[in-house]
């Protein structure tokens, strides 16, 4: 099992293996939390709330398969703007 050292103002750098197996990438968001001894750690997915009030249940239906292909990775990145139009409409 691997250590990790805690840096000025309370940094961890998480070891490869473990950000690999967790499937995780720069800028991700976790969430904290302490129970007992421990620190656990989870990946989260921040969105901001719709304008306007509640979704309706089809956008809540979209809005939650999303968030399944996301934590799936079931996605395309692309670099830019054109790269998706081009998929898009392929």
């Amino acid at each position: 099992m691997p250590f990790v050292k805690v840096l000025r103002n309370g940094q961890i750098t998480l070891p490869k293996e473990v950000r690999e197996s967790l499937g995780l990438r720069d800028g991700e968001i976790l969430e904290v939390e302490v129970k007992k001894s421990q620190v656990i750690l989870k990946p989260k997915i921040l969105m901001d709330a719709p304008d306007g009030g509640e979704l309706s249940a089809s956008g809540r239906k979209k809005v939650n398969e999303a968030l399944r292909d996301l934590k799936k990775r079931d996605f395309t990145k692309h670099r830019n703007i054109d790269g998706l139009i081009k998929d898009l409409n392929s």
